[in-house]
């Protein structure tokens, strides 16, 4: 059966409608088995019936590429044995290429080789949806090709639980999405143990569902607020570090709820993200900040949980933490994290007051030098 871009279309709104399904269980199993608090529960539906509305009324952008370029792509596939039935291209801040394809008789050819050729063809460097069948055969079937990212993510973690504890009390999240975007957050929950274990985990464990739901990161976060709130499960708060980086124009969101400061290292200087909101769970109506900053090539993100400056000693925390970023010459994310959480122990004798995580992300410009 011949696949279309129609029924691509058609194929991606399910898909979301899913997600967000599963999503609503999610958050349906963080209510508990109360329902009182009818404000918040309201506003989740709400919430949700946006998120609903905006899948069923999704309508992708997608035309043809020019007649130049449709012919020398599908000469140089013919060349390759591929017979090309369909092309188009979705332009956003990054392309998408679709197209559909088969070989000519009952040939076998590797879908690496329709991805090198788009590649050459569209001037960008593209890389495979996973759902891709990794062998283009008679049977025509669609392949879907993202242009890579201008800049490379590269992450590095550290941790440590508070001492005479076995389990860390925070919780992580780094996903790179099809949409050209990373998100990185560290959800710390209330004191220490398998107490604070569980719930900042069900707060990371939603946050993740939202997004693979195609929820926005602040609507996640509203939803995930009043789910914890009207909840009978979990009643602590718990501090969200969010940061959203857009890889193709090397922007990124920080959203804070209660969280420490995060901290870019730039070429010679070290810029502080402050944040005076409070925890998640403590009010109704959400409180956060959320603060852009643009991101250049060999810049450093370090998110830390509050454990790790709790370890300073001094009134400004946050003074003596950009000098110990300033004086640490690794390069890799994950030799800079290690070395701020031993700086970070050392100053309490090589014991954590608290529970301590440090996550470091690398950013690197691919137009550099090219």
């Amino acid at each position: 059966m011949k696949n279309t871009y129609k029924d691509a279309g058609y194929t991606y709104t399910i898909n979301r409608l899913q997600e967000t399904a599963r999503t609503f269980r999610n958050l349906g199993d963080a209510y508990g088995e109360t329902n009182q608090k009818q404000t918040g529960f309201k506003r989740q539906l709400i919430l949700a019936a946006d998120i609903l509305e905006e899948c069923v009324a999704m309508n992708l952008d997608a035309k043809a590429p020019d007649k130049q370029e449709r012919r020398e792509f599908e000469r140089k596939c013919m060349a390759m044995g591929i017979s090309v039935k369909d092309v188009k291209m979705v332009d956003g801040k990054r392309r998408e290429i679709l197209v559909t394809a088969k070989t000519f008789m009952k040939g076998c050819v590797s879908e690496r080789v329709l991805r090198e050729t788009v590649s050459s063809v569209f001037k960008a460097k593209f890389f495979s949806n996973q759902d891709n069948r990794v062998i283009i055969n008679e049977e025509p079937d669609q392949y879907v090709f993202y242009q890579e990212n201008r800049f490379r993510i590269l992450s590095g973690m550290a941790r440590k639980c508070k001492e005479e504890e076995n389990t860390s009390g925070d919780n992580f999240l780094l996903k790179k999405l099809n949409c050209g975007k990373m998100v990185a957050a560290i959800a710390d929950g209330c004191g220490s143990g398998k107490r604070a274990f569980a719930e900042s985990r069900m707060v990371i464990e939603l946050m993740e569902n939202c997004i693979e739901a195609g929820f926005e990161e602040k609507t996640a976060i509203d939803l995930i607020n009043s789910a914890y709130i009207a909840g009978t499960t979990f009643n602590n708060p718990v501090t969200m570090d969010m940061s959203i980086i857009d890889c193709q124009a090397g922007v990124i969101n920080c959203i804070k709820l209660g969280a420490v400061s995060t901290f870019i290292k730039r070429d010679n200087w070290v810029e502080i993200i402050k944040s005076t909101t409070l925890p998640m769970g403590v009010l109704e109506q959400v409180d956060y900040d959320c603060t852009t900053k643009k991101l250049y090539d060999g810049n450093y993100i370090i998110m830390i949980s509050d454990g790790v400056l709790d370890n300073l000693s001094g009134i400004n925390k946050e003074e003596q933490m950009v000098e110990i970023i300033n004086n640490i010459n690794v390069k890799k994310p994950a030799g800079i994290a290690k070395k701020i959480l031993e700086e970070s122990l050392k100053n309490n004798n090589m014991e954590a007051f608290d529970d301590c995580t440090v996550m470091v992300l690398g950013v690197f410009d691919t137009y550099v030098n090219v």
